[in-house]
């Protein structure tokens, strides 16, 4: 099971859903500046509702993509 810190608002299930993300777009790295203002924000997008999600032009499956879109633009991939 991957170490993640105590006061991460994420769920192991969700911090490795970045954390995958982070390794295929990012390149294998893992920045660490801002990191906690991106959790945060990953995770109160991923509470919200399907609907809701797609309302805003979201997708679960997109979320790690949508909350470090300024690091990795589209099209890196």
């Amino acid at each position: 099971m991957p170490l993640r810190p105590a006061n991460s608002p994420l769920s192991p299930v969700q911090a490795t859903r970045l954390d995958w993300f982070l390794a295929d777009t990012g390149l294998g790295c893992n920045p660490s500046q801002g990191r906690a203002a991106r959790e945060a924000e990953f995770a109160r997008l991923d509470a919200l509702p399907d609907g809701a999600l797609r309302a805003m032009g979201l997708s679960r499956i997109g979320l790690p993509a949508h909350v470090y879109r300024d690091l990795f633009p589209k099209g890196l991939s």
